[in-house]
């Protein structure tokens, strides 16, 4: 899967309003903005790198916590949005090395990115180069392992992040379960301190998929490698 058939499909107007739309989304940004909302109040004025950030409206939530973010996507389109939103932006590919320094950042934060990758661990290795000794970085990603998902595989039947005819997780070429991506991150010299989820997704409707119709959100806070996402929050050593 190539860089500008992703920049496609994400450069487009409307690809990120399901992030307001989807319960699961909307719970997985409320998750990681609490986080860095307790971290902002020991280091004001931080410095946050969003990469793979949209058209900025994830950005814009961390600047509002007093994080002076920096955003990063592939497409010139929603390196204009985030632009308008207030936010500094850069034009950049993911999958090449990031155009910024080493140990620039005070935060990087990587939400639902790294699934699209096929080189994960270069991706990881530039996430920790440009993290600062001791700061933070967020990855967040659809769980493989989703407790549905293990169902459907006993089951015989296909994994959702794995789903070769959906017309966007047919983008997803790198899926983690919990294990994976910890040690992924370990790998590179970070080391993960928390892990969280959001629920455990049982249905949704099928006349609008982001809409969740049943789900637990008790299982997901208490076995976060069931849950329908992964935020994995880690330090840089």
């Amino acid at each position: 899967m190539s860089t500008r058939e992703n920049a496609d499909w994400f450069g487009r107007e409307d690809a990120f309003a399901f992030l307001e739309r989807d319960r699961d989304n909307r719970l997985r940004l409320e998750r990681v903005e609490a986080f860095l909302a307790r971290r902002a109040k020991g280091q004001p004025g931080a410095r946050l790198l969003d990469v793979g950030a949209g058209d900025g409206r994830v950005g814009e939530r961390f600047a509002r916590l007093g994080y002076r973010v920096t955003a990063l996507d592939a497409a010139p389109k929603n390196a204009e949005r985030a632009r308008e939103r207030g936010l500094e932006a850069v034009v950049g590919d993911a999958s090449e090395p990031l155009p910024f320094a080493g140990a620039e950042f005070d935060v990087v934060y990587a939400g639902e990115l790294i699934e699209h990758l096929f080189d994960t661990q270069g991706f990881l290795s530039e996430l920790a180069r440009v993290t600062k000794p001791g700061g933070t970085v967020v990855v967040t990603t659809p769980n493989l392992a989703h407790l549905p998902d293990r169902v459907r595989l006993l089951l015989g039947r296909t994994p959702t992040q794995t789903q070769p005819l959906h017309p966007y997780l047919k983008l997803h070429i790198r899926p983690f379960t919990r294990p994976s991506l910890e040690a992924s991150l370990r790998s590179v010299g970070l080391e993960p301190t928390t892990c969280e989820s959001t629920l455990v997704v049982w249905r949704r409707d099928p006349r609008d998929p982001d809409r969740v119709v049943a789900a637990s959100r008790w299982l997901a806070r208490a076995f976060p490698g069931l849950g329908s996402f992964l935020i994995v929050y880690a330090t840089r050593s």
